[in-house]
């Protein structure tokens, strides 16, 4: 058996989030939603004991982070020029607001969850295994894809 053979796909969906593109010159410029999906690719050079990449029962960690971040959330530039009246919304619990590190849109998403995932799956499998890569989705029709640059074996993506 050769080394990056192993691979596994888990989806975790159903994230009801809204968001406001303020550069855009159209409606994306609105506060609007979609539920959001993200389907994970796991890399591996061996499997775990139980004959694993991922074990899915425990990925309780990544389930949470979505849900911090994608769950009845509303996610924001952190250089919106009305971000302080949306603060004040979220103080007064109109809104629970996330600023977005890399972006608002399905591109800055699947690259934040991607490079948190990575990191984390790599730490708690110390090294075993990794996240290939991520597609977030914000509905059926439109999606972003995310490819770990530290993933040497993307042929087969």
């Amino acid at each position: 058996m050769s080394a990056d053979q192993f691979n596994s796909t888990k989806v975790l969906s159903n994230y009801p989030c809204a968001h406001r593109q303020w550069r855009h010159d159209g409606n994306c410029a609105l506060v609007h939603g979609y539920s959001r999906s993200f389907e994970f690719i796991f890399g591996a050079h061996t499997l775990d004991k139980c004959g694993f990449v991922v074990d899915f029962g425990d990925l309780d960690w990544l389930k949470d982070y979505l849900t911090y971040w994608y769950d009845h959330t509303l996610l924001l530039m952190p250089d919106d020029p009305v971000l302080e009246q949306f603060k004040q919304l979220e103080l007064a619990g109109a809104c629970a607001l996330r600023l977005a590190q890399y972006g608002v849109g399905m591109e800055g998403t699947a690259q934040q969850v991607g490079e948190y995932a990575d990191a984390t799956l790599r730490q708690r499998t110390k090294g075993r295994a990794w996240v290939r890569s991520v597609e977030a989705r914000e509905n059926d029709k439109n999606s972003a894809f995310w490819y770990n640059p530290q993933d040497k074996f993307q042929g087969w993506l």
